[in-house]
């Protein structure tokens, strides 16, 4: 009978020990991420704030006219019926931002395109780069969050798909000023706001 309460005391206290070992591990993991979400942080807006110096140097501290901005967005996507262009050029105090929006419908589905250029908001612009700098990913029932870059060099954003509705949703930062978005509705997956936002012009943003 001891040897029996031995035995189960010593499984008890392995098994014990071992989620010790496992909770200890994910701590470690955690921080790991954290310091790694951090690291990425500071060299996002490093990237920014280099080129946002270089566009000092050449005299380029305004925002885009929203006219030319709409000039990024897709004139069409294929089985769609591509509404007006919309867009607006905004100063506000020390702030001045433009922005760019076309939204395409296909029998009840929509898709929206929007540009917006924080040159002239730099402070904006890292606001949100911050944040999407940190690499989220995560999924339950009702959503996938997961981190994006569409592979442009110096992009970072994050792609949303709400399950219960369809709603998809892909927004990036790029060019240390420029933060693109695309929804849809009615989707099953990420795949068309994907296709998309890669038929943006953002190589060609990404190095303005």
């Amino acid at each position: 009978m001891k040897k029996l309460a031995f035995f189960l005391l010593g499984g008890v206290l392995l098994t014990s020990a071992c989620e010790q070992a496992q909770k200890t591990k994910e701590t470690y993991d955690n921080l790991a991420k954290l310091k790694d979400a951090g690291e990425n942080i500071e060299q996002t807006l490093d990237a920014a704030k280099a080129q946002r110096e270089e566009r000092e140097k050449r005299g380029d501290t305004l925002s885009l006219p929203y006219k030319e901005l709409q000039g990024y967005l897709p004139a069409e996507i294929s089985g769609f019926t591509a509404g007006n262009p919309e867009g607006q050029s905004t100063k506000m105090g020390g702030f001045a931002f433009s922005t760019a929006s076309r939204e395409f419908t296909k029998d009840s589905v929509t898709v929206k395109t929007e540009l917006m250029d924080y040159n002239g908001a730099h402070d904006m612009y890292q606001g949100a780069a911050a944040m999407f700098a940190l690499g989220m990913e995560s999924e339950n029932d009702e959503e996938l969050v997961k981190s994006t870059s569409l592979g442009i060099e110096g992009a970072s954003g994050m792609e949303n798909f709400h399950k219960k509705d369809g709603r998809a949703e892909l927004t990036l930062t790029l060019g240390g000023r420029f933060l693109v978005k695309v929804e849809a509705d009615k989707q099953k997956d990420l795949a068309l706001v994907e296709s998309v936002a890669k038929q943006i012009a953002l190589e060609k943003l990404a190095k303005l």
